[in-house]
């Protein structure tokens, strides 16, 4: 059993003789970055972190699920912290993947206070831009180094390993952080300045969302036809209709022969919520820029709907059984 205590830049091992000192993280820097903070163990973050630990990476995970906690302690590997300056301490680096912009400003500023001189900050949370620069000036103020980097490839590429990183920040960092993105990606892309890595992901997730929201109506049409899901989702797979949403993430339950979250009830993948979110922020850089986006509107008002049906907690392919239960 792993146990953090308290005490500057240790962690210890409960043992039978009591507490034997595991490691410390300023006198014992054997690896690059030894040690990595993991804040935000979710659908996402715990493949992250589980592909960081197979990487040789030691990592001190928190999360304000204690079931979360539970079984990320059972890793082999994996420690835990039972607060965010606790993770700082022990940390050389530290990875945040956190729902909203308010929950990644809370954490920051927790990290931030027990940070040490150019420690390096990843947030690969889908946040506004704005608040990612706010961040990013924070952890200047304490001599420190942050990248916004949120990902593209849904749960099945942080369990794979090969999430795609659209990173905002100073390129230098970048370099210092590629060994750690390589460990839980397979692509990263330098955007530009602090925030700019958001815009390109909030606009991808626009896209996302639209897609998804365009299969799943043409899906139920065409199943409502009588044309067989398989056969539907190999015509589109081979035809110009192919996206991301119908090969990797279809919307219909066995429709195709992979991990998609439709074949297991929806369950651990992308909240239909989180999408909803992520479109909201698209709608609100729009209106800052006076640009018209109808098409986003019309998805965010599916996915509200979907969400006032009690299903935001599900995959946001979940929009197949909101078109399917609708009464025409």
């Amino acid at each position: 059993m792993i146990t953090f205590v308290g005490g500057l830049n240790h962690v210890f091992r409960r043992s039978a003789n009591g507490f034997r000192k595991l490691t410390t993280v300023i006198e014992e820097n054997k690896r690059w970055k030894s040690n990595v903070g993991f804040v935000g163990l979710g659908n996402m973050g715990i493949p992250m972190a589980k592909n960081l630990l197979k990487n040789g990476y030691g990592v001190v995970g928190n999360d304000v699920s204690a079931k979360q906690m539970n079984f990320f302690r059972s890793l082999d590997g994996a420690e835990t912290a039972d607060t965010l300056q606790q993770v700082a301490e022990s940390s050389d680096a530290v990875i945040t993947m956190l729902p909203e912009s308010q929950h990644v400003l809370l954490a920051y500023t927790a990290l931030l206070k027990s940070s040490k001189p150019d420690q390096l900050f990843v947030d690969c949370s889908t946040i506004s831009p704005e608040s990612s620069k706010k961040v990013s000036d924070m952890a200047q103020q304490k001599g420190c180094k942050f990248l916004g980097a949120p990902v593209s490839g849904g749960v099945v590429g942080a369990e794979n390993g090969t999430l795609t990183f659209m990173v905002g920040g100073d390129e230098s960092t970048l370099k210092e952080a590629e060994h750690l993105l390589s460990c839980m990606g397979s692509r990263w892309v330098y955007c530009g300045p602090a925030g700019s890595g958001l815009v390109a992901k909030i606009c991808n997730n626009m896209i996302l969302g639209m897609t998804m929201a365009a299969l799943s109506e043409a899906m139920n049409l065409g199943i409502k036809l009588g044309v067989e899901p398989k056969v539907l989702a190999s015509v589109i797979n081979t035809s110009t209709g192919r996206c991301w949403a119908s090969e990797i993430n279809n919307p219909v339950p066995g429709a195709v022969d992979k991990q998609s979250p439709s074949n297991n009830d929806y369950q651990n993948g992308f909240k239909a919520d989180l999408l909803l979110k992520d479109m909201r922020l698209g709608e609100s850089l729009a209106e800052g820029m006076q640009t018209r986006t109808p098409l986003t509107r019309q998805t965010v008002d599916v996915y509200a709907h979907i969400s006032k049906m009690g299903w935001g907690d599900k995959d946001f392919s979940i929009a197949y059984k909101y078109f399917k239960e609708q009464q025409s």
